[in-house]
């Protein structure tokens, strides 16, 4: 399309949509971002003279969570358009479809999940959706052995490294999650119940010095295709119907940080209600870990070639890899930029214990003996009788 960029507002993507998509007439749009990168917006209308609506997702050129001070680069469309194919070729029904790429104005349309919701609103509402966490697993087993040395061709894997070299957003998260929380950084967001733990980290330099080595790892472990932010705000879910959204920050990087990312957002689930004194759903996250790991075993065991011998020894290594980067997405989101809502909701007591047993979790990952197992993995990242 030779269509030239502007940002678009709720007037002018119906325009847009009425132009390049002309079976869909549209009636009103809502924005519907949460305000960190993009723009996006629902659009209502008819398709086929039947009641529909469609996604509208535009990148604009700077991060929007810290204001137009922050340049970003607009390829992250592309990107994100190219991550969901991919990974929707590699894991079927696992993504939404994308239904238009447009690169000249940094645009995808994508399917609407209609029915789905976010599947952190649910785990902070404490509401069970059947068959997410092994749907979640299935993606991770063949997203990133999918894409990997263990199943994808030589050639093939080094033509699609040139697709997704992602350094302003690989930058972010090399800043965010692995160098501001550490620091006095401007980006750090602290409420009253974060100020203590934003100071130990200030001067906890064995932490420190292995945020640091992680952060190389990260950088320079191009394992897999990975999402780069894989949580549960960026997965839709309705029963048995998972769909994993938002990678614009796909890059080729360790497996690991997927998986520790997924793992540590269920931790925070399990904290917050365990501090509600909501037992019942605490088991039920417990089982959600559980059958994440389970299911995501089962996968690799599936995919896995006969003629590579090392399969077990390659979970092993990559439980504990995995028990790294959660130890780093646990600390980010205490004192960092991005704060999630299963803490930041409690109120200001059970936040202030929430805030020090997540910190505690995480120095038990990273800097305590070995991780030998996901369930030795699960029972540091959430027991306050594992410390």
């Amino acid at each position: 399309m030779s269509t030239q960029y502007r940002a678009l507002d709720g007037e002018s993507v119906c325009e847009y949509v009425r132009r390049w998509r002309p079976e869909f007439e549209p009636d009103c749009s809502e924005e519907i971002g949460d305000g960190n990168l993009n723009l996006v917006f629902r659009v209502h209308g008819r398709a086929n003279q039947q009641p529909s609506s469609i996604i509208v997702k535009q990148a604009v050129p700077y991060l929007r969570a810290a204001g137009e001070g922050w340049p970003l680069t607009l390829d992250r469309s592309r990107i994100e358009a190219e991550a969901l194919e991919l990974h929707g070729r590699l894991a079927p029904g696992l993504t939404p479809v994308v239904r238009l790429r447009d690169e000249s104005m940094h645009l995808l349309i994508l399917e609407d999940l209609v029915g789905h919701t976010v599947w952190r609103t649910s785990l902070v509402g404490g509401k069970h959706v059947a068959g997410i966490a092994a749907g979640i697993g299935r993606y991770c087993a063949r997203t990133l052995l999918g894409t990997s040395h263990i199943l994808m061709p030589s050639a093939e894997r080094k033509a699609l490294s040139m697709r997704f070299v992602n350094p302003d957003l690989c930058a972010i998260s090399e800043d965010l999650v692995f160098t501001a929380p550490y620091i006095d950084a401007e980006s750090n967001i602290l409420d009253e119940a974060a100020i203590p733990i934003a100071e130990q980290l200030r001067r906890d330099r064995t932490l420190q010095q292995k945020a640091s080595y992680l952060r190389f790892l990260f950088k320079t472990r191009a394992e897999a295709v990975i999402h780069g932010d894989l949580h549960t705000g960026s997965i839709m879910v309705a029963e048995d119907d998972p769909r994993v959204m938002d990678p614009e920050f796909a890059f080729f990087g360790p497996m690991g940080y997927d998986i520790g990312n997924l793992f540590a957002n269920l931790a925070f689930a399990r904290l917050r209600h365990e501090l509600l004194g909501n037992d019942f759903f605490v088991a039920q996250v417990d089982e959600y870990a559980s059958e994440f790991w389970s299911t995501f075993v089962e996968e690799v065991r599936s995919l896995w070639p006969a003629t590579e011998p090392w399969r077990e020894s390659f979970l092993v290594s990559l439980v504990q890899d995995s028990a790294d980067f959660a130890a780093m997405e646990m600390i980010r989101r205490m004192v960092g930029l991005a704060h999630v809502n299963d803490i930041d909701t409690l109120p200001l007591n059970e936040r202030f214990v929430a805030r020090q047993r997540v910190l505690d979790s995480a120095r038990l990952l990273t800097l305590g003996l070995p991780v030998g197992s996901a369930e030795d993995l699960w029972l540091r990242a959430t027991r306050k009788d594992a410390l």
